[in-house]
């Protein structure tokens, strides 16, 4: 995991291959290296002046040019707008986002192998409309929301490479602020910092982005849909499964017997509000011209969020499926009583004592 900000792991690159490239004096280019160093930040100027300026691309190359000697910080950004360096820093927090979120992924995947595997012989009464329907077992119940994360990660490989690429276009998208060499920046700042090279400026076309929040909304999905059948089957006339236990966790200050399912609640409320947040990234992709008057922005404030919603949400469901309690045994008498009392039946049984016509 990187340690500094990611304008200023940008500003870095950037001046090391221009350095590299000869586009800017190799003096300039170390000096502007050496002091891209967090630690040289002043902060609460960096607040100040992002609050006057409106952006923090210029309150960074401000203070970089300023510890700079010679003024050979005035090479900072050669070639490049607030948005190149604004958007390459959003797309290396996207990777960095993104490759714990495959890892949970994974974890997840593994859990419901595991109870796949260990409750394939478990029978389970299945349900249809909240009503009883046909048996099946609770391994293929927890081998049906496996694909559907597999699927997932699949997903997740076929994004990466329309996602993991990064800005530089200048002012308009042409690069036309580097007289000589510009693809050669553009290609060596892109292999510098492990993304790959745009086709062409993504200023304004922002599917991306939108794709990113599209996915983890949708994972957001069926991170929903196991918390809610395992509330569901929590119910105290259910008691099939139970969040894994700890002291005190679920409990009631008025109702003593209860044992609520805290972590499919937020699993709940968490991807309730990605799902919006996802749709607002939508509303971003409305832009207008090379440079938008504000949907940029809206990505500022969604796609953090989303992240951080999503990071809780894979949490508590990593929790649950690690250490969910699968009560066997009131699976088969819930599955033994309804078949005895002829609840339980479909036309693919025959005739019979469970046939219902």
């Amino acid at each position: 995991m990187k340690t500094a900000p990611p304008n200023t792991w940008t500003s870095n690159a950037l001046a090391k291959v221009q350095g590299e490239l000869g586009i800017i004096p190799q003096e300039a280019a170390d000096e502007i290296v050496k002091n891209c160093d967090i630690n040289q930040i002043d902060w609460a100027q960096l607040k100040a002046k992002t609050e006057q300026i409106g952006y923090p691309i210029i309150a960074v190359v401000n203070q970089i040019n300023a510890n700079c000697k010679g003024k050979l910080g005035e090479y900072c950004h050669w070639g490049a707008t607030t948005q190149d360096i604004t958007d390459t820093a959003a797309v290396l927090q996207i990777h960095e986002g993104l490759a714990l979120v495959e890892e949970d992924l994974k974890d997840i995947s593994n859990a419901l192998a595991n109870l796949a595997r260990t409750h394939r012989n478990t029978p389970i009464i299945g349900r249809s409309n909240l009503q009883q329907a046909t048996p099946i077992t609770f391994g293929y119940k927890m081998a049906s929301i496996l694909a559907g994360i597999e699927r997932h990660r699949e997903r997740l490989q076929q994004l990466k490479p329309r996602v993991l690429v990064g800005e530089f276009g200048g002012a308009s998208g042409t690069l036309s602020s580097l007289e000589t060499g510009a693809m050669e920046t553009q290609a060596g700042l892109m292999k510098e910092l492990g993304l790959g090279q745009p086709l062409i400026s993504w200023h304004t076309v922002r599917d991306n982005f939108a794709e990113v929040g599209a996915f983890l909304g949708i994972v957001g999905g069926s991170l929903g849909k196991i918390a809610m059948d395992v509330k569901l089957l929590m119910q105290t006339e259910v008691a099939e499964v139970y969040e894994p236990f700890a002291p005190g966790r679920g409990s009631s200050s008025t109702m003593p017997q209860k044992r609520n399912p805290i972590s499919c609640l937020y699993i709940h409320a968490n991807v309730s509000v990605v799902r919006q947040l996802a749709a607002s990234l939508m509303d971003a992709m409305v832009a207008d011209h090379e440079r938008s008057t504000g949907p940029w922005e809206i990505e500022w404030v969604a796609l953090p969020e989303i992240f951080c919603l999503m990071s809780g949400a894979l949490k508590q469901a990593k929790f649950i499926l690690s250490g969910l309690e699968v009560d066997a045994e009131q699976m088969r008498l819930q599955h033994r009583h309804d078949a005895w009392a002829g609840h339980v039946g479909s036309r693919d049984d025959g005739p019979g004592p469970l046939h219902r016509p």
